[in-house]
């Protein structure tokens, strides 16, 4: 499995709200058709949640295609912002998406200012 169990309950529940239909029907689905020409997830302006399952489907989705396609880029650099913009001036997505990649299965991840570097193992 790429996720865990747990995070999946977690996030297939999330799937069933309209606000993560509405999310999923359009910037997941924007968001992934962009990863092979340009292999950066921004995440800025998205909250946890959102941010969450939007990282979930890029790795689904890379699994998925670094499968079928040899020349898919092997890394994807995920851009959280470094929390300027949030309450205390901290970052709230990066906590959350460490804690969270954590988790994840068949992926190497290095943190960086701004966010993460994910490298994807067979």
């Amino acid at each position: 499995a790429v996720v865990s169990t747990q995070s999946t309950g977690r996030y297939k529940e999330l799937a069933n709200t309209k606000e993560m239909e509405i999310f999923n029907g359009t910037v997941v689905k924007d968001s992934l058709n962009e990863l092979k020409n340009r292999p950066v997830l921004d995440l800025h302006g998205y909250t946890l949640n959102q941010s969450k399952y939007l990282l979930q489907e890029a790795i689904k989705h890379y699994h998925h295609m670094l499968g079928r396609d040899p020349d898919y880029p092997r890394a994807l650099t995920i851009i959280t912002g470094k929390g300027l913009h949030s309450s205390g001036g901290v970052s709230k997505l990066k906590p959350g998406l460490r804690t969270f990649l954590a988790g994840v299965e068949r992926i190497q991840y290095l943190e960086e200012d701004d966010g993460f570097k994910i490298r994807f193992r067979d």
